[in-house]
């Protein structure tokens, strides 16, 4: 029983305790055994028995052996001891450079990877994989890139480096991507096979600025060559009626006062009879080119009233098209400008969708609406027709008349449409707009948008 006891005590303790219970309880056995049956006295005698070979000498080195042995224990644990902390140290900076270039690799916003000689994605980063999104059972990158990848590799092995300043990237969701991007070839080394490393910066949002920019340079080239052909049309129309119209009958009225100077009374009355109705023709005429130039319901009956005649007007030349009509502005009075751009819009959609929409029904609003304490002067044509791709770029300039308009009064122009699913055209502008812009008054001012009766 004490002896489990002892065992039991024993398993408590740690294991270089119980090494030196060990030992000390080796070395007192053992003294205590000698002391019992006189084992040295025996040695002793049984050494004196071979004096001849100095047996009795053995005692003393043997001893001296076991001095020299703990010394030299004591020094290779030392020295492994050391050895140990050395090599913690080692596995801990390699552990913190194994984090940091971890930290470096994934968290830069430039997109790594390295790739075989046959395109398969042997590493990447969290940033490649976020620009370029490979699909997780395909692990090759050969259709990720724009361009022919043997006679890329073939050209990358023969210039070790080649760099993209735009390059398209066909992602797996199909949403546009564009970076700038750097390949550099490794040659093989020590059994290790040749690599491709490349690094690409993520370019999509600053190239769709871009292709922005240049269809809104291409449309507004259009669109200025579009007015300055329309500012010669009208030019020349007005040159027309002037000579046409006006022309004659102001020189008829000349020549009459010329022989009105010369007339008997009789004569007198006739010509001036004929001169009153001269200059009545040329008052017509007149007014038919101020209206031509501008709406006159305009001034006489606000954008309401202008718009409801001008509405009717195109019930006439379109009677197989239903019309429905919200129009409310309220008691406010609106700006000039307001008016004409919100009468123009009226105007080019309704020629548009007699000209291309193919519709059975059309629906105009004009209303002031509240929006984060501001008030908009909303205009909204909406069609049953066909409607149109948005997503292909369109040669008309009708629609880009629109927004150009709207957005010279700082307004905002938006356009819904679908094949065979109609088109809505919104537009919203602010009430406080007092004066327009150079742009917009060159807009204004620009007879671009024919009026549907004369187009």
């Amino acid at each position: 029983m004490p002896v489990i006891t002892a065992l039991h005590k024993l398993g408590k303790l740690s294991r270089a305790s119980q090494d030196t219970l060990i030992v000390v309880t080796g070395v007192l056995m053992t003294f205590i055994a000698a002391s019992a049956f006189d084992l040295a006295e025996r040695v002793n005698a049984w050494l004196l028995t071979y004096e001849y070979a100095q047996l009795d000498e053995v005692p003393l080195t043997l001893f001296v052996l076991v001095l020299l042995s703990v010394w030299f224990s004591q020094r290779r644990m030392r020295e492994i001891h050391a050895e140990i902390l050395h090599r913690k140290r080692t596995e801990a900076e390699l552990s913190n450079s194994q984090q940091l270039y971890k930290t470096l690799f994934d968290g830069d916003l430039t997109g790594n990877v390295v790739l075989d000689m046959d395109g398969n994605i042997g590493m990447h980063n969290r940033a490649f994989d976020r620009i370029c999104r490979p699909l997780s059972h395909d692990r090759n990158a050969c259709g990720l890139f724009a361009f022919d990848w043997a006679d890329f590799v073939m050209q990358l092995q023969a210039q070790h480096e080649i760099n993209f300043n735009k390059l398209q990237i066909r992602r797996p969701d199909g949403l546009p991507c564009y970076v700038g991007a750097r390949f550099v070839y490794v040659p093989s080394a020590a059994r290790k096979p040749a690599q491709i490393h490349g690094y690409l910066i993520d370019m999509t949002e600053q190239c769709l600025v871009e292709l922005d920019l240049e269809r809104t340079l291409n449309e507004n080239r259009v669109l200025a060559r579009h007015a300055m052909q329309m500012q010669e049309q009208e030019r020349k129309y007005i040159a027309s009626e002037i000579h046409d119209e006006t022309g004659q009958y102001l020189t008829a009225i000349r020549m009459d006062a010329l022989t009105l100077q010369k007339s008997d009374p009789d004569q007198a009355h006739v010509i001036a009879v004929r001169i009153a109705s001269n200059t009545q023709h040329v008052q017509q005429s007149i007014r038919a080119l101020i209206k031509h130039l501008r709406p006159p319901a305009l001034d006489t009956l606000g954008l309401i009233g202008a718009v409801e005649r001008l509405i009717n007007d195109w019930k006439k030349l379109n009677p197989l098209v239903e019309c429905h009509l919200a129009l409310d502005t309220g008691e406010q009075a609106l700006h000039e400008d307001t008016n004409i751009v919100a009468f123009r819009v009226v105007q080019e959609a309704l020629t548009n969708i007699a000209r291309h929409a193919d519709a059975s029904e059309v629906w105009v609003t004009i209303q002031i609406i509240k929006r984060q304490d501001k008030s908009l002067l909303q205009i909204e044509i909406r069609d049953n027709g066909k409607g149109m791709d948005t997503t292909q770029a369109s040669e008309g300039v009708g629609l880009v008349g629109m927004r150009e308009r709207i957005e010279s009064l700082q307004g905002s122009f938006k356009l819904m449409s679908g094949l065979q699913a109609g088109t809505l055209i919104t537009g919203q502008l602010p009430l406080n707009t007092s004066k327009a812009t150079p742009k917009a008054a060159s807009l204004l001012s620009d007879p671009g948008v024919n009026d549907y009766a004369t187009s």
